[in-house]
């Protein structure tokens, strides 16, 4: 297995409206069109937080003033070795206006109507853990070479 990447996988809330940030995948592939968080690297010297913050902000436009770890999850892909791990955040304190800097479409969707829309199937596997508010949930989630679950096992670590 090849050196696993490290990531951040952000969320941004809008409590006021009840809406979620996701952004629509624009790259052709097995992804195409369906909806995830905004990913971003971590500089080998830079904070993990901070790199969420940044990455939401260069993806967005939005200022983030707190990220919140929710979770870490890897990723493997037995066909290709690969493991990525992703840090997962939410927010839901920020300014500014949304810009789209990054390729795809960046969209608020109402919090209700999430679990119609086609979500990466990484998504779709931790949503859940995700909108309960409260828990961190670490675990691993093997993906076939179309990016979709084969397995997973997410686990609730403790409740706040």
């Amino acid at each position: 297995m090849s050196n696993p990447s490290i990531k951040t996988l952000s969320f941004i809330f809008d409590n006021k409206t009840d809406h979620i940030l996701f952004l629509q995948i624009a790259d052709d592939g097995p992804l195409k069109r369906k909806h995830s968080g905004i990913k971003g690297e971590i500089g080998i010297a830079e904070d993990m937080n901070a790199a969420a913050i940044r990455n939401i902000q260069e993806s967005s436009g939005l200022i983030v003033s707190e990220a919140v770890l929710r979770g870490v999850v890897k990723t493997t892909q037995a066909s290709t070795g690969s493991a990525t791990v992703y840090l997962v955040y939410e927010s839901s304190k920020f300014s500014g206006t949304l810009e789209n800097k990054i390729p795809g479409r960046l969209k608020w969707v109402d919090i209700l109507n999430i679990f119609n829309l086609q979500m990466e199937s990484l998504v779709q596997e931790i949503m859940p853990n995700l909108l309960d508010g409260e828990s961190f949930f670490e675990g691993t989630v093997h993906l076939n070479d179309l990016d979709e679950v084969q397995s997973s096992d997410i686990r609730i670590c403790n409740t706040i």
